[in-house]
């Protein structure tokens, strides 16, 4: 190719919001380099409905969408239903879309415009082999925890010694402490879907060593949250596993990905709303309830006597919630709270009357929370949320958790009103306010277009590129 033209990179997210933000984010910031040009690659039904929302961002107007085709049907990426059938969802995207993405890649480079390289979600491992085809690098994306990419890691030992995909029956309590990088967790702490059937554990077994083949590995993550976990797996790929976030600071618009309109009336509700005094609720894209727990949330948050702002997509209860029941909530809680489908989240938590987060524990929540000093209550659903709320709750103290997930059982009424006290109210609570504050300063510090560690990686990555 000529010396003038760009370089092509292909992005592939995993079909779900909270995979998307952050390459979104990141594709941002590869496209500031005039020598870049980027194509963001969807599943058709996901792509059709993303297409409908976007509006390109300043510097992102030359960003082109493509599609590849697929049969099952996400039009707002993963939903319970995927969530809950990860096998046959996995199965599918490794039997159906490498053959899409290569037809692809070959039409653009009979177009005049070939790809020279893939940047892909971890869990997108089948397009190492379609990189492989072309003999291009595959970057990863990890959308996680450090500490998740060592847990996956070590998928091998953690079979080996029964702790996962158990045959027989599982001890909860086991303490697994051999991960390195990562300290001692209870076996209940390990990621929740490392248990399975047989596809599902043949699928892990696959992925785990995949990760080695990558020329980068970009966590979204910064170093002075998991210092000894980062220390670990570079020590394992090299110095191209690096951390890369949070990846969300990198844009100045304070937005994310949308895949759902945002109601911003709850913006000027919290301006009324005394400082520090705002309890937000919000279980991110995917996450369900069933009536009654819905019911034991709401009665919980009346009887707290909190200002609340409650993110209630339509599908959040399963089967709907009780109209009458929850009519009779709205009624009473009018002047106490704050009811919307979707949260434009990044100007929420920034808000001055913020007070603490109650969240589905999914990594950009998280990240976001930490990154402006809010203080968490963990309400984990699946995939590796119940690791992540250890995290916060054991390794980081910078909130609380309940004593089972909703998905175990019934957390109820009295449980719920006892933590939103203990993180707003406590002394305990006032100490991990300070600890989050703590970590919102180091966060910031990461992304330091200076001195910051990520942002330093990151720009050796693409001069790499």
């Amino acid at each position: 190719s000529s010396p003038s033209s760009k370089i092509h990179v292909m992005a592939v997210p995993l079909p779900a919001q909270g995979h998307m933000s952050p390459v979104i984010h990141l594709c941002k910031l590869i496209a500031r380099d005039p020598s870049f040009t980027i194509s963001l690659v969807n599943v058709d039904s996901l792509h059709d409905e993303f297409v409908k929302h976007w509006v390109a961002p300043a510097g992102l107007e030359d960003l082109r969408l493509h599609s590849i085709p697929y049969s099952w049907k996400l039009p707002r990426g993963a939903d319970a239903h995927a969530l809950g059938n990860l096998a046959e969802w996995f199965t599918a995207s490794a039997r159906e879309l490498p053959g899409g993405l290569e037809d692809l890649i070959r039409k653009l480079g009979e177009e005049g415009d070939p790809v020279n390289c893939i940047i892909s979600d971890y869990f997108c491992d089948w397009t190492q082999d379609v990189a492989d085809v072309f003999g291009i690098p595959r970057i990863i994306l990890w959308s996680g925890t450090a500490g998740w990419t060592s847990l996956e890691y070590h998928i091998p030992e953690l079979l080996e010694k029964n702790h996962i995909f158990p045959v027989g029956g599982r001890d909860d309590s086991v303490i697994i402490d051999y991960v390195r990088g990562v300290k001692p967790l209870r076996l209940a702490d390990v990621p929740d879907y490392m248990q399975g059937n047989e596809v599902w554990k043949e699928l892990c077994i696959k992925r785990s060593p995949v990760v080695k083949r990558a020329r980068w590995v970009l966590v979204n993550s910064f170093y002075d949250l998991e210092a000894p976990t980062f220390d670990f797996m570079a020590s394992e790929l090299g110095p191209r596993f690096i951390p890369a976030g949070p990846l969300f600071l990198l844009d100045d618009s304070r937005k994310n990905v949308l895949l759902r309109p945002e109601n911003e009336d709850c913006l000027r509700w919290m301006d009324e709303q005394e400082p520090g005094s705002v309890l937000y609720i919000s279980f991110g894209s995917i996450a369900v309830l069933s009536v009654e727990q819905f019911e034991e949330l709401a009665g919980a948050l009346e009887a707290s006597k909190k200002p609340f702002l409650w993110v209630i997509r339509s599908e959040l209860v399963v089967g709907g919630h009780s109209n009458e029941s929850y009519d009779g909530f709205c009624e009473r809680t009018k002047n106490q709270g704050f009811i919307v489908s979707w949260a434009p989240q990044l100007r929420v938590l920034a808000h001055p009357s913020m007070g603490a987060f109650l969240t589905h524990c999914g990594w950009n929540s998280i990240q976001e929370s930490i990154t402006h000093g809010i203080p968490m209550l963990g309400w984990p659903y699946g995939a590796e949320q119940n690791t992540n709320c250890k995290f916060i709750v054991e390794d980081w103290k910078i909130g609380v958790r309940f004593s089972k997930t909703a998905m175990q059982g019934l957390i109820e009424r009295g449980e719920i009103e006892d933590g939103i006290r203990k993180v707003m109210d406590s002394e305990e609570g006032k100490e991990m306010k300070e600890r989050v504050e703590n970590l919102k300063i180091l966060a910031r510090k990461a992304m330091d277009k200076e001195h910051g560690k990520s942002f330093r990686g990151l720009q050796a990555f693409l001069e790499d590129l």
